[in-house]
Parts: C-alpha cells; sequence; structure tokens
C-alpha cells in the first residue's frame, strides 16, 4: 500500500517534472511562429483592411515553418517532450508553390501601428 503510494507519488513528480522542463528554445520558436500562422490562416477579413492585415500576418508567420518543423522533428527524434509538443503541428501549412507564396507576400504590406 505505501509502495503504490510512493510509486504513484514518484510517477506525478516525474511527470509534472518532464512537462515544466523548458523546450529548446528553437522548438519553442517554432511553437510560438505557428500558433500565429494558425491563428491568422483561420481568419477571414471582415472587410479589405482587416484582410490586408491578416494576410501579412500570414506572411510574417508562416514562411519556412513546415521546413522548419521537419528538421526538428528529424533532429529531436528522441527527445519525448520535444516529439510530443511538436506531434500536435500539422506537417504543411504552407502553399506548395514557393514562388507565388513569395510573391503573395511581396504584395502584403505592413500594417499601421505595427513597428
Amino acid at each position: 500500500m505505501v509502495t503504490s503510494r510512493v510509486a504513484a507519488a514518484l510517477l506525478l513528480w516525474v511527470s509534472v517534472a518532464a512537462w515544466a522542463a523548458p523546450l529548446p528554445k528553437e522548438v519553442q520558436t517554432l511553437l510560438d511562429l505557428r500558433e500565429a500562422c494558425d491563428h491568422y490562416r483561420g481568419q477571414r477579413g471582415f472587410d479589405a483592411e482587416r484582410q490586408k492585415d491578416i494576410d501579412w500576418s500570414v506572411c510574417q508567420s508562416c514562411p519556412g515553418t513546415d521546413a522548419e518543423l521537419a528538421r526538428l522533428k528529424q533532429k529531436y527524434k528522441g527527445n519525448a517532450p520535444v516529439t510530443q509538443a511538436l506531434s500536435g503541428l500539422e506537417p504543411r501549412v504552407e502553399q506548395e508553390d514557393k514562388a507565388a507564396q513569395a510573391k503573395f507576400c511581396q504584395s502584403t504590406r505592413k500594417p499601421a501601428g505595427v513597428r
């Protein structure tokens, strides 16, 4: 009985310690970019001005994240916390036509008030 309580407490402590361990900076950076990318990809502007803001935000946060996700999955394939953090991300969110994506992003502009 005491042994099972100790084992349960130890398991809980190890789980919390693993969860609380910070992720590598490059992994956290990708997670932050993808969070922004996913947020803006799911929005539609209520007017032309808002759509321009959304388009610019997508172009700031999404390009390059597909390749970076693949690279980090390979680099950290033996690291369970990183693998788990990255597993929830879609492997492909960017346009397949990189030239069209680049052209589109060149046509966007920074929203007023953004530094």
